[in-house]
């Protein structure tokens, strides 16, 4: 016996207004977004998408990648505590702001639209103004040509990039998290590393060596490993220091997972 499960999906006008759902849905500050519930939400709701065959619009993977961008700002260390770094979420809340705006303006033209609903107008006049029907002659090999036509229209208005998505998806497996840990488990082997060796290996992702990299840089800001470089471009060698507990980064912040 078959089961049939019906799925809804709510209907987004745009990657703003689902963004917006999420935010409300969540009862966030829109002046302090949490980057990464948020992202991994929205990529979820793409994620479902992509899995019931849905054309995905190319804006809504723009603002993944953008959520993404932001995450990743937001995972690197503040480079001094005297400099007031700009926050990588304010231009985000600023279009956020600006579409609540948007929205809300809309909001009140349908209430208008609605209100003007139940007045009644003047009827259109009945006058004959003459014919105004005109006849075309259409060649069969025009016919064919406009058929072609909006066929390859039709097609140009695909997202060939919807099935990227779950590359999207798949580059979010690669946490700070996962990579501290692994790399305190390896400096207890081995007290010393190779940053290439380890995170630069042929077949890696981009964005695990990204991860592999903010987490050598979080061990020395927390002066749990010491790195030296010999030269630019040069290998990285990772050396713990006495500080660092086989325990370490066992509870870190929301930002890093």
């Amino acid at each position: 016996m078959s089961v049939v499960c019906d799925l809804k999906l709510e209907n987004f006008q745009g990657p703003f207004d689902l963004l917006f759902h999420l935010i409300e849905k969540n009862e966030m500050d829109l002046y302090d977004i949490q980057i990464s519930e948020i992202t991994e939400q929205y990529l979820d709701y793409l994620f479902t998408m992509e899995s019931l065959n849905m054309d995905i619009a190319s804006e809504f993977l723009v603002m993944a990648a953008t959520l993404l961008h932001i995450k990743s700002r937001m995972l690197l260390p503040t480079v001094s505590e005297d400099e007031e770094e700009m926050d990588p979420r304010e231009q985000l809340v600023m279009q956020l702001l600006e579409y609540k705006r948007c929205k809300a303006s809309a909001g009140l033209l349908k209430d208008i639209h609605s209100t003007r609903g139940v007045y009644f107008y003047r009827q259109p006049s009945n006058e004959d103004f003459g014919k105004t029907e005109k006849t075309y002659t259409l060649a069969p090999g025009v016919l064919r040509d406009m058929y072609v036509l909006i066929c390859d229209r039709n097609i140009a208005k695909k997202n060939i990039n919807a099935r990227q998505v779950n590359n999207i998806l798949r580059h979010e497996k690669y946490t700070v998290e996962q990579k501290l840990r692994q790399l305190v488990k390896l400096l207890f082997e081995k007290e010393e590393i190779s940053f290439f060796e380890e995170f630069m290996k042929a077949g890696t992702n981009k964005l695990d060596s990204i991860a592999g990299f903010l987490s050598i840089l979080e061990m020395a800001r927390s002066s749990k490993a010491k790195l030296k470089q010999r030269g630019i471009f040069e290998d990285i060698i990772v050396r713990k220091t006495d500080q660092l507990k086989e325990d370490d980064f066992t509870d870190l912040p929301e930002l890093y997972k």
